[in-house]
């Protein structure tokens, strides 16, 4: 007891206090419930069920640390068409041209891409996946829908589970509400999605989704925009490093429309004059439709 008198009595204290600045987010930091959060996705994100936009720019980032490489698109225009649940078209053009560079186009069943600088037509099923030495032929129209459209919480759903957490970085308090599937019996369960809900603004910034465990979209929003009642993100990165890219949009909010009626045919992309067709994973009808069409050789990948 001497010994420690002595010891803080000499200056030696056993602790130090040191003054730190709180973030100004924390102090803001709101409190919902879990089913104030739903809603909020619900009725405000998810309630988007087709979007428009005439104006909007793309970056494009391929490979990874693991692919040993890394490799970045000039900044390109674009416009795009979305409607829930898998249709999607996405023409990026050239900016100096304003020419295609890559047309993608998905109706929920099948995949079109065509990209005019290497003459091919790749088509398929949307659950097809392929490796190519160059990441942007592994985009897939359907792995962009769920970033750019909000996917509702499912409620009241024998199949699904949802729960809340809270977590926080040296800048924002945030909301976590992950998803689970339930197979019937088991004893098991699979996470689906987990959403970040920023709490002094209470906005979407983050949205992960799993299969098996795996993570593989991780998408990021910025600051949205009211639009007919609809929250819809001004800037939308989509990171998929299963197929190593990364692609980043940034929406002008005057080219933006909501729930709006799309055109019949929409959500295709006609296979061009003398390309050449990769079917992928062998869809055999999908082949056949396209022999004698006046397109260029036909090639499987499997």
């Amino acid at each position: 007891m001497i010994s420690i008198l002595l010891l803080v009595g000499c200056g030696g204290a056993v602790k130090r206090r040191t003054t730190i600045e709180t973030p100004a987010a924390y102090a803001l930091a709101r409190v919902a419930s879990l089913e104030e959060l739903v809603g909020l996705i619900n009725e405000r994100y998810a309630a988007a069920e087709t979007l428009s936009v005439s104006s909007l720019k793309v970056e494009f980032f391929g490979g990874s640390m693991e692919t040993g490489y890394l490799e970045e698109y000039r900044t390109a225009k674009a416009y795009l068409v979305a409607q829930w649940p898998g249709s999607l078209y996405l023409n990026i053009l050239n900016p100096l041209t304003s020419s295609t560079v890559v047309a993608m186009a998905s109706d929920g069943e099948t995949f079109q891409i065509w990209i005019p600088g290497e003459n091919r037509y790749l088509t398929g099923r949307v659950d097809a996946e392929i490796e190519e030495k160059s990441p942007i032929l592994n985009v897939r129209p359907q792995h962009l829908l769920k970033g750019i459209l909000v996917e509702r919480i499912p409620v009241n759903s024998l199949r699904h589970r949802y729960f809340l957490e809270e977590t926080e970085d040296l800048q924002f308090k945030y909301y976590v509400v992950g998803v689970i599937q339930v197979e019937g019996n088991s004893q098991t369960v699979q996470l689906e999605r987990k959403l970040w809900i920023e709490r002094s603004t209470m906005h979407l910034v983050r949205q992960h989704y799993y299969e098996s465990g795996e993570l593989v979209s991780a998408i990021t929003y910025d600051q949205p925009s009211e639009i007919d009642g609809v929250l819809v993100s001004s800037s939308i990165e989509i990171e998929r490093a299963r197929e190593s890219y990364r692609i980043a949009f940034e929406l002008a909010r005057e080219g933006i429309k909501v729930n709006q009626s799309i055109r019949e045919g929409a959500f295709e992309v006609p296979v061009p004059p003398g390309a050449e067709v990769v079917v992928v994973e062998g869809k055999t009808t999908d082949r056949d439709d396209l022999v004698g069409s006046g397109q260029g050789p036909v090639r499987e990948i499997r």
